[in-house]
């Protein structure tokens, strides 16, 4: 089928210097036609897929053919330099199909499943038969050299299909990519589409060679095969692929590649089944954004590719096709207008039924209906095969490519309406706002976290919280067999606690949610062997040590010495009453004490404590210590003090708004001392606190880690479960960490 697109769209030699200079110019006119339109739709309250599409309209035939004729055959007369084109504008497709598999999250679309197989059903039988008996009786000067019924199946399809790529860009540039509706929005759309390229398929088929069954067969065999095999082996190669990128550290280039060859691969292979590229990158897509071993910065380069320069060209290209002049005649018009309200009318009709047979509301199903009647390219693509085949004239031709443009443009608008007044529902409102503020989180957000054990009080303690503050996290406990070096007695110090084995910690966390690995080298050498490998944090237990030249012991501190990621050093004091677990009583946090101070480690340590608290209903007390002197030969400003109580009060305020927002219940105090270090200390060991939480920012030395003077102290003598939230030594408290850039 690709074959007949691309002799649609022209096809010739290597290119001379003069059809690379209009290649080029071609390519820098789409783009930046396309992001100038966009912007300016952007700033009229429209999603900016319209104003793309609208400047290839305008770059087309049917406005700068007609103003500057000369101008417009100098640019895409030449077929071999619009071939190319053609090539880049496909290439972008698969970009953004791509993109939004990333987007795509499986575990809601399964949950509507019954909604997605429904509105499919409707959404693309209704229009099928409604527009493919209109179809029977438009004018002779839209049909082909194929028969009145095979153009009327051709048109029924074109205008049945859904857009996947201009649906999925709608709902993401009005905000409502995450809604229940949107996901199935774009379950409904990719059914719809794969049903339809294999619809397409026969019909090709049958325009060339008559009807074979056994091709339209072997098509459908070949699409579920490939799925299986890209859900499984497929995915454990790419997982391997990943693994050996990210080897010797975060090597985006590496990682970037084994992403695009998989997108492209897969697209080559749906391709070669006789249905579309798409559908491969868009299952692509899905299987990089589920791989255990990822760079997070993929994605976001990714995003940030096609936003500025693969989407644009691809809208533009299609609105560049259309030559509003072939619609000259009054009976063009009417029916024109006549086939694309019809087929709107019947999507909506037909989704809006599907979707009530599920149960969603009459809101969400004519949400449903709005966002599926936008044709954009699948159509476009549908009209380009029935072109080559002689199937639809070129008056056909124009009436679905002005039809997709139309529904494109209409279809936002549509959605508006329908969204308008829509609230969420309480579960959903709680798991957009939950991942609104994880999405903006400095660690709240990560998605895997690693976990080395040998087991033990403090391992079990930090497993327990980490279930709390990471409930959708995947889990990696990592053991490292013993050696007969003696390493366990350096990893645990003097004060070796019992070792439970890492069996405890993965009841605690669930064996579904988690996964253990073992190595067999020296620990520390392990641990961040497998840090590099994609993880967003890495969570220690920190049994104390009577080394005066140690932090912690001596396999933690040379990690967190070389440690790159985020890192949550958990401590629980002293040996648990259980065979040295903790006591049940104490895993449940209720009272917490943070420490906040003016950095991102403190902005991250409020994330937890605020985090446990909420989950177990329970409060904190936001303890903010400003340091003075009493010494008259330093005291320089007389106002200083009252500066400093003033700038601790906002800091304190603005951690409380956050705190509120996570749903804990905070107190806070602004308290000037002499020594901060001791005064956080004896609050901590007054009694009643379950947790003391606090930020450091880790300025490592040669073979250790530094946090500061003040934060050892607090480490050696506070007597309550502690946990540190150690971030790598970044200056900006609220500057984007790598993993928060790319999630946006």
């Amino acid at each position: 089928m690709m074959a007949a697109v691309l002799a649609a769209a022209g096809s010739g030699g290597t290119l001379d210097e003069h059809q690379v200079l209009v290649f080029l110019m071609q390519l820098a006119l789409l783009v930046g036609a396309a992001r100038l339109l966009g912007g300016i739709a952007n700033k009229l309250r429209q999603p900016p897929v319209v104003g793309q599409i609208l400047a290839g309209v305008l770059i087309g035939p049917s406005v700068l053919g007609k103003l500057y004729p000369g101008v417009f055959d100098w640019l895409f007369s030449d077929s071999t330099a619009g071939s190319v084109v053609y090539g880049v504008a496909w290439l972008a497709v698969i970009m953004l199909l791509v993109v939004i598999g990333y987007e795509t999250d499986l575990g809601i679309i399964m949950r509507f499943r019954r909604a997605a197989v429904n509105v499919s059903a409707g959404g693309l039988l209704v229009p099928l038969v409604v527009v493919g008996v209109v179809a029977l009786l438009t004018p002779s000067s839209f049909i082909g050299d194929s028969g009145r019924g095979l153009y009327a199946a051709f048109m029924a399809l074109a205008l049945s299909v859904a857009a996947l790529p201009v649906v999925a860009k709608i709902l993401a540039d009005l905000g409502m990519l995450r809604r229940n509706f949107g996901q199935v929005t774009l379950a409904v759309s990719m059914t719809m589409d794969s049903v339809g390229w294999l619809i397409l398929a026969g019909l090709a088929g049958l325009a060339r060679d008559g009807f074979r069954p056994s091709d339209l067969l072997a098509s459908l065999g070949g699409l579920v095969l490939f799925l299986v095999l890209a859900a499984t082996v497929g995915r454990w190669a790419l997982d391997q692929a990943m693994r050996l990128a990210l080897r010797r550290g975060r090597n985006l280039p590496a990682a970037l590649t084994v992403s695009l060859v998989a997108a492209i691969g897969g697209g080559a292979v749906t391709q070669a089944l006789g249905l579309e590229a798409i559908l491969g990158a868009f299952i692509v897509g899905i299987i990089l954004a589920t791989l255990r071993y990822q760079v997070g910065a993929v994605r976001h380069v990714l995003e940030t590719v096609t936003d500025s320069f693969f989407a644009p060209v691809f809208f533009a290209f299609s609105g560049l096709r259309v030559d509003i002049g072939l619609l000259a005649s009054p009976s063009a018009i009417i029916w024109t207008v006549a086939l694309i309200v019809i087929a709107v009318a019947a999507k909506i009709s037909g989704a809006y039924v599907g979707a009530r047979r599920s149960g969603l509301s009459s809101g969400e199903g004519l949400a449903l209906g709005s966002g599926l009647s936008a044709l954009g390219a699948m159509g476009i693509v549908v009209a380009l095969v029935g072109l080559s085949l002689g199937v639809l004239s070129d008056t056909g031709y124009t009436v679905i490519v002005v039809a997709a443009i139309v529904t494109s443009l209409v279809a936002p608008i549509m959605l508006r309406l329908a969204v308008r007044g829509m609230e969420a529902g309480e579960e959903e409102q709680a798991r957009l706002d939950s991942e609104a503020i994880r999405s903006q989180a400095q660690i709240l957000g990560s998605r895997r976290v690693l976990l080395p054990t040998r087991g033990g009080a403090n391992s079990v303690y930090a497993a327990h919280q980490l279930k709390v503050l990471f409930p959708d996290a995947e889990v990696t406990v990592l053991t490292v067999a013993d050696r007969p070096s003696g390493w366990r007695k350096r990893l645990l110090g003097d004060a070796a606690e019992e070792d439970a084995g890492p069996g405890e910690v993965i009841r605690t966390l669930g064996p579904d949610r988690c996964r253990l690995i073992r190595r067999r080298r020296d620990p520390a050498e392990a641990i961040l062997r497998e840090a590099v490998l994609g993880y967003d944090m890495v969570v220690l237990g920190a049994t104390e040590t009577t080394d005066a030249g140690r932090v912690f012991s001596s396999v933690i501190d040379r990690v967190l010495a070389r440690l790159e990621l985020p890192a949550l050093i958990f401590r629980y004091p002293g040996p648990g009453p259980q065979g040295g677990l903790p006591a049940p009583e104490s895993l449940a946090v209720r009272t917490v004490l943070l420490s906040v101070e003016s950095n991102r480690a403190s902005r991250a340590a409020e994330e937890v404590a605020y985090s446990l608290a909420a989950h177990n209903d329970g409060s904190v007390l936001a303890l903010h210590l400003i340091a003075e002197t009493r010494d008259a030969a330093f005291y320089l400003d007389p106002s200083s003090s009252s500066q400093d109580h003033g700038a601790g009060l906002e800091l304190v305020e603005e951690s409380v708004s956050f705190g509120e927002r996570l749903g804990a219940r905070v107190n806070a105090e602004v308290k000037p001392v002499s020594r901060p270090a001791g005064a956080l200390v004896e609050a901590a060991n007054t009694g009643g606190l379950d947790l003391l939480v606090m930020g450091a920012t880790n300025r490592p030395l040669s073979r250790r880690p530094f946090f500061g003077y003040d934060m050892s102290h607090v480490i050696k003598h506070v007597a309550i479960p502690m946990v540190m939230v150690a971030i790598p030594d970044i200056v900006s408290r609220y500057g984007s960490t790598d993993r928060r850039s790319e999630a946006v």
